[in-house]
C-alpha cells in the first residue's frame, strides 16, 4: 500500500517534470530564425526613420495595425520625426506558444533622446514574425529635478 503510493507521487512528479521541460526545449517551437527578426527589426526602424509609417505598421500582425497606426502618430506628433537610432541589445525568449524577439534600442527624436523596447513574435502555429509591441521611454537624464520647497523657521 505504501509502496503504491511512493509510486504515484513519483510517477506524478515525472510527469510533471517531463511537461516543464517540454515547455523550455526549441523542439516544441518552430525554429524561428534571430537573424530574421533583427532583419525585421531594423526594417521597421528604418521605416520610421523614413517617415514611412503605413510600411511599418504592416509588420504587425492585422488585427493590431489600427492600434499601432495610432500609436506611430501620436508619438511622430508629440516627439519629432525619428533621427537616428542603434540596436543595444537582445533577448529572445522561448514561451509555450512560440517566441519572443525583445530588442533594445536608443533613439533620438530631434534633440528628445529615448530608450525604446520592440518585440516580435513567432507563434507556433505559424512561420511569419510579427511585432507585437513598441515602448518609449524618454531618458530621464533631460530632466531637471525640482527642489524641495524651504520652510522657514517658526520664531
Amino acid at each position: 500500500m505504501i509502496r503504491t503510493i511512493y509510486s504515484k507521487r513519483l510517477l506524478f512528479s515525472l510527469m510533471v517534470l517531463f511537461v516543464a521541460l517540454t515547455g523550455c526545449t526549441s523542439g516544441s517551437v518552430p525554429i524561428g530564425d534571430e537573424k530574421e527578426a533583427r532583419k525585421i527589426a531594423e526594417s521597421y526602424y528604418t521605416l520610421l526613420q523614413n517617415g514611412e509609417m503605413t510600411k511599418a505598421v504592416e509588420l504587425f500582425k492585422p488585427g493590431q495595425r489600427g492600434h499601432w497606426a495610432m500609436f506611430l502618430q501620436n508619438q511622430t506628433k508629440e516627439l519629432g520625426p525619428l533621427t537616428k537610432y542603434s540596436f543595444k541589445s537582445n533577448t529572445v525568449n522561448t514561451v509555450f506558444s512560440g517566441k519572443f524577439y525583445i530588442f533594445q534600442v536608443s533613439t533620438r527624436y530631434g534633440d528628445k533622446a529615448a530608450d525604446e523596447i520592440v518585440t516580435l513574435f513567432l507563434h507556433v502555429d505559424e512561420n511569419e514574425i510579427h511585432l507585437t509591441s513598441h515602448k518609449i521611454n524618454l531618458s530621464r537624464a533631460r530632466i531637471t529635478p525640482t527642489p524641495a520647497p524651504t520652510v522657514a523657521p517658526a520664531n
